[in-house]
């Protein structure tokens, strides 16, 4: 599970590489999409709150609110998932055996860790479909013009 968590964020990541900043920031139009840099920090972000916080019992100084507004270019992403994909491996890597059947501390709606992972792994790839998806439609548009 842990890897193919590792696997997902960096599908996010990759669909993000390459493009510029006008590329980068520009959203689809349809009710409740991001554009690529949204994605991104927000991926990381939760694969950090929920491995990190929510398994490991680690500290998250980053808000769910911060990813939904951020600017600018890939770079300190990238950078904070190389922080994060460390964390999420120690903590994943380090957890005792039989754990996977511990409760989730409250208040989560997610009962064990092993369904806590499960999630996490499905919320990334989620994001990655949106993320490579969202890639192609700038091709699209950007091949057009």
């Amino acid at each position: 599970m842990r890897d193919r968590l590792l696997e997902e964020v960096e599908r996010v990541l990759s669909a993000a590489e390459g493009l510029d900043a006008t590329q980068l920031s520009w959203t689809p139009n349809t009710k409740g999409a991001n554009n690529l840099l949204v994605l991104a920090a927000h991926t990381v972000g939760a694969a950090e709150r929920h491995v990190v916080r929510s398994v490991g019992g680690g500290e998250v100084t980053r808000t769910r609110d911060e990813e939904f507004v951020v600017r600018g270019d890939l770079a300190p992403i990238r950078e904070r998932w190389d922080t994060v994909r460390r964390k999420i491996v120690e903590t994943i890597d380090n957890m005792p055996p039989g754990r996977l059947d511990d409760e989730v501390p409250k208040p989560s709606r997610i009962r064990t860790i092993h369904g806590l992972l499960m999630h996490a792994v499905a919320h990334a790839a989620e994001h990655a479909g949106q993320a490579e998806l969202t890639r192609d439609l700038i091709k699209a548009r950007d091949a057009k013009s």
